[in-house]
């Protein structure tokens, strides 16, 4: 370079760094966020406008000040904050660059608001700290809406936790993301054993009749597979303990702001009581018309029973007339048509009125009214024979024999006469048409006076019971082998000997015969 150029050159230096400088003035006074020079004492070298007005001073109050005393000196929580302590002072302390975004600077109006800074080190030419420069902006608005968000997603959480509903989040894989209280209850886990685990192996795995339920035909997870919402009514889910419940859900897919598949939300109820509700209203409706059907149906018997018990009477004053006119030809043939004729009338009219008694029941029963035990003296052996008497012709038909046998020794008992006779006749009808000809019908007694029970055994030597029909007797499942049986017997039976506070159970083998055994206390405590 010649000497012109050199000179030249020389001559314009001061005016280049002159208008760097500018530039560099002018962009500092320019800038939005606050910047602070600050020397080795932590006193301010510069304080660019944005700084000063954030502080709420002006240039002119902070140059040559210590920083830390007049916007730095406390924490928000009013507690003094030690010079020594200040990361902004570390920068030309350490020589490294500090930052952060949770520490608040002070006003000289005494204020403060959250501030986000770095404090980098200045170092001279000879590699020397010389002290720092700070940059800071006001965060107030930021930390305002994190804050806002914060509150938001707690109230969401303490919404997803206080739902009563089963909440599951799942990703793509259909693993747990989020499960709320009320769905790990349920399902009997803890929500460490759900996270991140997948859903279908732990609770929805198997069928209600035990059959696997393979992964690609789960609805629940169809929504993150086809963004559809699948819905179902009648699902069943397992819990940790192998047991399982009826549950209603919905899966709903989860997108992103893009629209993007990321999962699904799954709710879902465990419907098992509303089930059972549902099953007792449905029970109810049907009670209701089988009440109705059976006022109808009792109004008409008890009218027809009219008729029968009239008629009846007036067939045995008709046959006293006649057996006294035929008798004088042949007393002995006439005598014995006159007992059978007797009896069957007799017959007749005590079913009759028995048949009243239990349709007058069944009206106070859809009335509301279920008349409470009569108990009377009673003795059994009378009690049989009434029973007998009222099979005998059924009995006859098969070839059946109807024994008795030790009823004349059993003490008498305080029992309701007309639930036990209905209990006996029902265990001796039931038996008759199950017992081969030639076969036989036993119904026997015994008293255990040291325990003050009574023993009664209904036997016969029928063709017996399979064990499956043996062990549903006198459960509401019981069912009737019999052309037109309902199965009401076993439980009219039932009914009677719990009245009575007494037990009954039941022996048999098929081709070997059934035997019922009652066991009823002698004496009934009187009600409280």
């Amino acid at each position: 370079m010649n000497t012109d150029m050199q000179k030249e050159s020389q001559d314009s230096s001061p005016f280049v760094r002159s208008t760097a400088d500018e530039i560099h003035r002018l962009l500092l006074q320019a800038a939005a966020e606050g910047i602070f020079g600050l020397d080795l004492e932590g006193r301010h070298t510069f304080v660019n406008p944005a700084a000063a007005q954030m502080l709420g001073y002006t240039a002119d109050e902070l140059l040559g000040r210590p920083s830390h005393g007049l916007w730095h000196h406390s924490h928000a929580d009013g507690s003094p904050y030690p010079a020594t302590d200040c990361p902004i002072y570390g920068a030309y302390k350490d020589g490294r660059i500090h930052h952060g975004d949770t520490e608040v600077f002070w006003r000289k109006d005494g204020t403060a608001f959250p501030a986000e800074y770095t404090s980098t080190p200045i170092t001279d030419e000879f590699g020397n700290l010389a002290g720092a420069v700070v940059t800071f902006r006001d965060i107030s608005e930021r930390k305002k809406a994190e804050r806002t968000i914060m509150e938001l997603r707690r109230q969401n959480e303490y919404i997803l936790n206080s739902a009563g509903e089963g909440i599951l989040g799942l990703d793509l894989e259909g693993c747990h993301t989020f499960v709320n209280p009320a769905a790990k209850s349920m399902l009997g886990y803890e929500t460490d054993e759900l996270l991140g685990q997948p859903s279908h192996s732990l609770w929805h795995h198997t069928k209600e009749d035990g059959c696997p339920y393979p992964d690609e035909q789960c609805p629940i997870y169809g929504a993150y597979k086809d963004g559809r919402v699948h819905m179902g009514a009648d699902e069943i889910f397992w819990r940790k303990d192998g047991s399982h419940f009826s549950a209603q859900y919905c899966s709903t897919p989860l997108r992103d702001e893009q629209g993007k598949l990321r999962g699904a939300v799954v709710t879902f109820q465990d419907m098992t009581e509303q089930k059972r509700i549902a099953a007792q209203l449905l029970e109810a409706a049907k009670l209701a018309e089988v009440s109705r059907v059976l006022g109808n149906v009792g109004h008409d018997i008890k009218n027809m029973l009219m008729p029968v018990l009239t008629g009846t009477s007036l067939l045995e004053d008709e046959l006293k007339d006649v057996f006294a006119a035929v008798m004088k030809d042949d007393a002995k043939v006439w005598t014995h048509c006159k007992t059978t004729c007797t009896e069957l009338t007799e017959m007749i009219t005590n079913n009759a009125r028995r048949i009243q008694d239990r349709v007058r029941e069944i009206a106070d029963a859809v009335k509301g009214v279920t008349s409470e035990p009569n108990f009377t003296p009673c003795t059994v052996q009378e009690i049989v024979k009434g029973v007998f008497k009222s099979l005998q012709i059924s009995a006859k038909e098969k070839e059946v024999a109807l024994y008795a046998k030790g009823l004349d020794t059993l003490p008498i008992i305080e029992a309701d006469e007309r639930r036990l006779f209905a209990a006996l006749y029902n265990l001796t009808g039931n038996a008759i048409p199950e017992v081969p000809s030639g076969g036989s019908v036993t119904i026997r007694g015994q008293a255990h006076l040291e325990t003050g029970m009574l023993e009664l055994v209904v036997a016969d030597t029928g063709k017996g019971m399979p064990s499956d029909i043996r062990d549903r007797l006198f459960t509401q499942n019981a069912i009737s082998t019999k052309v037109g049986g309902t199965g009401l017997g076993t439980k009219i039976v039932k009914d009677a000997i719990d009245a009575h506070h007494g037990q009954i159970k039941v022996e048999s083998e098929e081709g070997k015969g059934t035997t019922f055994s009652i066991i009823l206390p002698l004496t009934q405590k009187p009600r409280p």
